[in-house]
């Protein structure tokens, strides 16, 4: 099977029978890592490359996939808002700015209906199709080799981003009218960018991945009631829209999102990237067989300090628990970063290929 084939196998029941071994997975690999290792990793490859770091590199280390983003389909012009301390500050859709002289956000700024009804005011719906569509046509060039997963923003992470935690914090034990509206906004926005690859492309993206981080290491971070309240029926929505284009809906999350996960399901998600912290491998198995996981490779501890014999028995671990049902993307929780040695990268893939043959 090729990598296209091997990740879309999990998903269908005929396919799935015929997995050569459990696809991998990475969610992206950090721009630092590539720069410290992107020679020795291409040294030692004599595959296809496509000049293209985000993903030759995850492809020269024997990942299946990686997530991969499209164009919006919104552009929003930034609204100015006045600080207290007379700052004067420029916003767009996600509340933040960049800190002079750094990559780092700060934020957010939505503290009022009013900067919201300006952003609101601001934002104005485009038609990328002919972009898409050359990103997608791009996409599948790569597909064979490693399959662009398609990835778009979600809605909760983007509240509290938005607001700030603080603010956030108040405005939801309170359910403030600005608390729901951002809800409803970043909803929309993310309705936005799915119908316009939908418009676009039909049924071509075949898997989407909504971004919405919504847990700690060791639980969520909103209870499952609350999430019920509050984003229920919006991820409702959006994911009828996902499925009556024929594309399937997963959701990636960082931290242990176990106790939302009959949450997840009802809305229509049919699987979920991470599994990052706290969350029992055996007790995903055992409670939810025909949801697809994906990840779990522990990026904490076990890839960026384990020795060989850790990383090896991790990964058979991991094999030994999801490896039948089926189900299951091996990879690590979430990125691959700087610290994480080559050699522990190198001995995760090849671990997960020796051991997932079917």
């Amino acid at each position: 099977m090729n990598a296209r084939e091997r990740y879309l196998a999990v998903y269908e029941n005929k396919a799935r029978k015929r997995l050569d071994r459990v696809p991998t997975h990475v969610q992206y690999i950090r721009e630092e890592f590539i720069n410290k290792y992107k020679d020795e990793i291409l040294r030692d490859y004599s595959g296809v490359l496509f000049n293209n770091y985000y993903y030759d590199i995850p492809l020269a280390l024997g990942f299946d996939s990686v997530f991969a983003p499209f164009p919006p389909s919104f552009k929003c012009k930034a609204v100015k808002i006045c600080q207290n301390n007379g700052r004067i500050l420029r916003i767009k859709e996600d509340g933040q700015i960049i800190k002079r002289k750094t990559s780092y956000y700060e934020g957010g700024y939505i503290h009022s209906i009013e900067t919201l009804t300006d952003l609101r005011a601001n934002l104005k719906i485009i038609d990328h199709s002919n972009i898409i569509k050359k990103t997608l046509q791009y996409y599948r060039k790569l597909s064979t080799h490693i399959f662009p997963v398609l990835m778009v923003e979600g809605i909760f992470d983007r509240v509290w981003q938005g607001m700030g935690m603080t603010n956030f914090a108040k405005n939801f034990h309170m359910r403030t009218k600005l608390y729901k509206e951002l809800i409803k906004f970043y909803a929309d926005l993310t309705q936005i960018n799915i119908e316009g690859l939908i418009h676009a492309t039909k049924d071509q993206g075949k898997i989407i991945t909504i971004l919405d981080d919504i847990a700690f290491k060791g639980r969520p971070m909103i209870s499952p009631e609350r999430w019920s309240r509050d984003y229920l029926s919006y991820y409702k929505r959006i994911n009828s829209i996902i499925l009556d284009a024929n594309i399937i809906p997963q959701i990636h999350t960082d931290g242990d999102p176990t106790d939302l996960i009959p949450l997840f399901k009802r809305v229509g998600f049919r699987g979920l990237q991470g599994w990052e912290g706290g969350a029992d491998p055996q007790y995903i198995n055992d409670n939810y067989p025909n949801f697809v996981v994906i990840g779990f490779g522990d990026v904490s501890n076990i890839l960026p300090f384990g020795t060989q014999i850790q990383v090896e028995n991790h990964v058979k671990k991991l094999l030994e628990i999801f490896k039948e049902n089926r189900h299951f993307i091996l990879g690590p929780s979430t990125v691959i970063f700087q610290e994480i040695p080559l050699k522990n990268v190198k001995i995760f893939i090849e671990t997960a290929k020796k051991y997932g043959i079917y």
